[in-house]
Order: C-alpha cells, then structure tokens, then sequence
C-alpha cells in the first residue's frame, strides 16, 4: 500500500502524481454504473486488471480503487493517463463523450467496501489489526505482503529490513510530503491505524 515512492529514495525514480482533491460532486455519482460495466468490458480492462472477482494482474486490483482515489483523480486519469504519469503503460481511450468516463466510475464506485476503522481497531493485538486493515485498505492491490498480492510496486514482506518504523510512520501520515511525485494515495490514516499496519508490516514474516 503505502511505500510506492520507496523507489524514488531505494533508486531516485519518482513514479506517479498524488491524487487530487475530490470534487464537488465527490458525494453524488452522475454516472450510470450498469453502462460503466458494459464499457469495462467493451474495452477489455478486465485483461489487465483485477475487477471483482475476475480479471488479470498487469496493473492494480480496482475493485477498491474508490477507496485509494477520489472521483476527480480518477476522471483525470482516464480522459488521458499520461498527464499524470507521461511513462505509463495504461492506454488513452478515445471517448465518445464525458459520460462514458462518469459511467466507469460510477460502476467502480459500487464496488467500494468501506472501512470500518473503528471496529477494526478495537483488535487488541495491535498487529492483528494491522492486518485487517491492509485487507481493508486493499493494500494487496499493488504491493505483496506476507501472505500474498501483487508485485506491480515494491515488495513490502521484508520492508522492515530496509526502514526504521519511525520512517515509515512518517511517510503514511503524508506520503507527498516526503515525496511530491509519489503515486501512493493518502488514505488519511488516522495515528492509531498507522501504529498498527506499521506493527503488522514489520512484524514476523
């Protein structure tokens, strides 16, 4: 989940742009999500990414991507890609009309499961909570941990020898500020939720 601009300090490559702010209408969907899946499927996204419970491994799982990107960054990002990350592998579609992009996010919108922070946190082993909360927060969308994920962006099993704790706290409380071009989301983790995924991360592999 969280140490994509790892790269930038491990190799001085500085991979994505930070989300931006949601926008006005972050709260209300102008989308039609039955149209959005339909499109999904007419471009063939689920050949590169995870949707549901089908789809390949090229790029992230999106079926909490609502929970990593705000509706804005994610419209952003699908009228033309390379804006935000010029190198990218992700192709700019030709759309018919704005509409089409509203759709898809609309469709991805209801895909999102919450997270329940507080009872997650009520978990008395604070590395156990760690762990429901990087299930939680998807981290295993982009980063392989421990027992499984992706290896599209650093391999996080064995971060703890390469980070001291208090680095790592740092950079989930707010990964642009250690790194502007970061691709990492700020998930708005509270103190409490930092202290645990940090425990499970660099806890017994």
């Amino acid at each position: 989940m969280w140490v994509l601009s790892l790269i930038v300090f491990a190799g001085g490559v500085a991979l994505f742009l930070e989300p931006a702010e949601a926008s006005a209408d972050e709260g209300e969907s102008v989308g039609d999500p039955i149209a959005g899946e339909k499109l999904m499927r007419e471009l063939d996204c689920y050949q590169c990414h995870g949707i549901g419970k089908e789809g390949g491994d090229v790029g992230p799982d999106l079926t909490n991507v609502r929970l990593r990107r705000s509706k804005e960054w994610l419209f952003q990002w699908l009228e033309d890609p390379s804006l935000t990350r010029p190198a990218t592998g992700m192709p700019a579609f030709t759309w018919n009309s704005d509409q089409e992009i509203h759709d898809i996010i609309a469709y991805l919108d209801t895909l999102k499961t919450p997270v329940d922070r507080e009872k997650i946190l009520k978990e008395k082993d604070l590395a156990k909570a760690g762990e429901l909360l990087v299930k939680a927060y998807d981290c295993r969308a982009c980063h392989t941990i421990k027992t499984g994920g992706r290896d599209i962006y650093p391999n996080l099993t064995r971060i703890g020898e390469k980070l001291r704790p208090e680095w790592d706290k740092k950079f989930l409380k707010d990964p642009e500020a250690w790194d502007p071009y970061t691709f990492m989301p700020n998930f708005h983790l509270t103190d409490q939720e930092i202290e645990a995924i940090v425990a499970y991360i660099l806890g017994p592999k």
